[in-house]
């Protein structure tokens, strides 16, 4: 059953319009109450969640346990096997428009490797529809609009936005950008959504002449967008906003505002907000607009930075100055005393920053730390260049105070389908005795219902 026109265009004015929060303290007065009435649903069908109806009753869950236990999560008796043979049949056919027992089906590796299925309901897909519209359809739902996608799969989930005014055109991240080229002119779609590492190619073409598109509005999707890509982005699009959308298997978590600041979506998730210093934390999520595959307490390895500043929007909606990476990619260094050091993503960033002020062809770029702790930068780099960004990482060696192991240096590539992570570690897992470092201090604020 396709998307209902209706229901999706009264989510849209649901959303696009409905009463704004005055505060703060309103938004979580609201939010638990929306919390207590979901959770009784989830108590009443999820075989796992039985009974549970309070939030501290539910046990912090991540991606092993979803997957662990997805046959007694869900509530729409669909067990993992089938699911998960029905997702990959539709991966190798490239066919995403079937559903099991009514239901959508999506298969997710997720950027740390970890295969995750999710399930949505039709009234989900309604929802999210007008959801997603509300957020960045440029006009309204009345206005023509042509929206390019490039995924790695198409899902009859996002067919859910199509309609007649509304033209939706998937283009599949496995084909060669040459096949879409004039594909993408003739549709010269309004909006263009991608990950950044093909959004950066798709600007490369546009800023060569090869590509002739005008898009008003771009989204990115899927990957971290660096600030020096976003500006890359702005500046081949002449936009003044490069949109993103933080959304992973386990709902839509984020979308930026028109000033350009990422928001948490917390009119439809409670984020419980696990701390790794004064404004990095994990967060633990918590949806309750989603039944068929209820995602209660849920926590990513994704770090997400607070923005200090208030935004100019004004809204109640935790504001995020970025999202640096995965927990997962934290570099570990030994310190001279032999205890483990770590060091955000953010700061490896920092070193290429840095070098890029001294060296105008540093271009894109991967640092990777390697499973023997040496580092392996992929970049298409001058000797002089190779020199600075050696340099940088000295500097920081010596801020933080631990000793730099190798670096070397390869060419940067970009495989196609793949997610592009400018920052990755490779290295297992090291904690000192005891079980954490001094650099990571864990807390959370935990709204109660």
């Amino acid at each position: 059953m396709p998307a209902d026109p209706f229901k999706v265009f009264l989510y849209y004015l649901h959303y696009k319009y409905g009463r704004p929060f005055t505060s703060r303290k309103s938004l979580e007065r609201w939010q638990n109450k929306k919390i207590k009435k979901h959770l009784k649903y989830v108590a009443k069908y999820s075989p796992l969640y039985h009974g549970m109806k309070q939030l501290d009753q539910y046990p912090v869950a991540d991606k092993p346990f979803m997957m662990k236990n997805f046959s007694k999560l869900n509530t729409v008796g669909i067990c993992r096997e089938e699911a998960e043979a029905f997702a990959i049949k539709a991966e190798k056919n490239r066919d995403f428009a079937p559903k099991l027992k009514g239901v959508t089906v999506g298969l997710s590796s997720g950027t740390s490797g970890n295969r995750g299925i999710f399930l949505v309901s039709d009234h989900e897909k309604n929802q999210w529809a007008g959801y997603i519209l509300a957020k960045f359809l440029p006009n309204n739902l009345f206005t023509s609009c042509s929206i390019a996608f490039f995924m790695r799969a198409d899902s009859n989930l996002y067919e859910a936005v199509r309609s007649r005014q509304i033209r939706f055109h998937f283009f599949d991240l496995y084909q060669d950008l040459g096949t879409h080229r004039h594909r993408l002119e003739e549709i010269c779609p309004q909006i263009l959504v991608g990950q950044p590492s093909l959004l950066l190619m798709l600007a490369g073409e546009k800023a060569t002449g090869r590509l002739a598109i005008f898009p008003q509005i771009v989204i990115s999707i899927a990957e971290v967008l660096e600030k020096e890509d976003e500006a890359r982005l702005k500046k081949a699009f002449g936009l003044k906003v490069i949109h993103q959308v933080y959304q992973c298997t386990e709902g839509c978590l984020a979308t930026t505002c028109p000033y350009g600041t990422l928001h948490l979506n917390e009119d439809i998730v409670s984020i419980e907000r696990e701390y790794l210093d004064g404004h990095r934390f994990i967060p633990i999520v918590t949806d309750f607009c989603r039944k068929a595959q209820p995602v209660i307490r849920y926590r990513l390895n994704d770090i997400l930075i607070e923005r200090k500043k208030p935004c100019p929007c004004k809204s109640p909606f935790l504001a995020l100055e970025k999202i640096e990476g995965r927990e997962d990619d934290i570099f570990q260094f030994q310190s001279p005393d032999g205890t483990i050091k770590q060091v955000f993503p953010d700061f490896i960033r920092r070193c290429f920053l840095f070098a890029c002020a001294q060296e105008t062809h540093l271009g894109d770029y991967r640092a990777v730390q390697d499973t023997d702790g040496k580092i392996i930068i992929h970049a298409h780099l001058t000797e002089s260049g190779k020199k600075q960004v050696q340099k940088e990482f000295q500097y920081l060696a010596q801020d933080q105070g631990f000793l730099l192991p190798e670096i070397t240096f390869q060419p940067y590539t970009w495989e196609p389908g793949k997610k592009m992570k400018r920052v990755e570690r490779k290295l297992p897992l090291k904690l000192p005795e005891g079980g954490s470092t001094n650099e990571v201090q864990s807390k959370s604020t935990i709204p109660q219902s």
